[in-house]
C-alpha cells in the first residue's frame, strides 16, 4: 500500500474512532492531509473510495474551485484592476479571500442535512484555486468565524482539507502550499495527517 493510501486509511479511522476529538489539542477540528501535487488524480482516487458515507460518518465532499469560479463570475475585469492597483491590490485580495471564504461556509451550511443518518464530515478539495490570492491557511482563519455545525446536535464539525504540496523533512506543522517554498505555510490550529 502507497503512503498516501496509509495515510488516508489513518484519516478514515480517525474520523471514525475520534470524531468529538479532532482538532481539540489545536483549537479547531481541521485536519489537513498534505500530498505532493503530481498526486492529484490519486487523492482523488482514494478519496472516493475511502471516505464515502457509511453508519456512522457523512461525507460533505465540496470543490473549492467550483465555489471561487462560481463566486467571482462576470467580475474578472473588475477583480484584475483591483489586483493591479498598488494601493488597493493587497486589499482587494484580503477582501476576494474572505468573499470566497463565506462562500465556502455558505457551501458547508447548505450541505448540511439535519436528516443525515451519520455524523458529517466537510471534505473540501480543489484548494489549488485559491493560488495566487490565498492559501488554504488564509482561507480557514477566514472561515474560522464562521464555525461550521452539526444541524441536529449543533456540535462542531471536522473539516478535512485536500491540500496540494509537500511537507518538509524535519518540520512540523508546516507545509509548502503547491510545493512552493516561498508559499511555506503553517497549519492553522488544525492537525496534520
Amino acid at each position: 500500500m502507497s503512503d498516501l493510501a496509509d495515510r488516508m486509511l489513518f484519516l478514515k479511522q480517525r474520523l471514525q474512532q475520534a470524531y468529538d476529538g479532532i482538532g481539540h489539542s489545536h483549537g479547531r477540528p481541521y485536519v489537513y492531509f498534505v500530498y505532493p501535487p503530481e498526486q492529484e488524480r490519486t487523492v482523488r482516487r482514494l478519496v472516493d473510495e475511502e471516505l464515502r458515507n457509511e453508519a456512522s460518518l457523512t461525507f460533505c465532499h465540496l470543490d473549492v474551485l467550483s465555489i471561487v469560479l462560481q463566486s467571482t463570475a462576470g467580475q474578472e475585469a473588475r477583480r484584475e484592476q483591483l489586483l493591479a492597483d498598488p494601493v488597493k491590490g493587497a486589499g482587494a485580495a484580503d477582501s476576494i479571500m474572505r468573499l470566497w471564504a463565506r462562500r465556502v461556509a455558505d457551501a458547508i451550511t447548505t450541505t448540511l442535512q439535519p436528516e443525515q443518518s451519520g455524523r458529517p464530515v466537510i471534505v473540501l478539495r480543489g484548494l489549488a484555486a485559491l493560488h495566487p490570492l490565498g492559501t488554504p491557511t488564509s482561507m480557514m482563519e477566514a472561515l474560522a468565524e464562521q464555525e461550521p455545525r452539526d444541524p441536529r446536535t449543533n456540535k462542531v464539525i471536522p473539516i478535512v482539507l485536500l491540500v496540494p504540496g509537500v511537507r518538509p523533512a524535519q518540520s512540523s506543522r508546516t507545509y509548502l502550499f503547491l510545493g512552493q517554498e516561498r508559499l511555506r505555510q503553517s497549519f492553522y490550529r488544525g492537525e496534520e495527517v
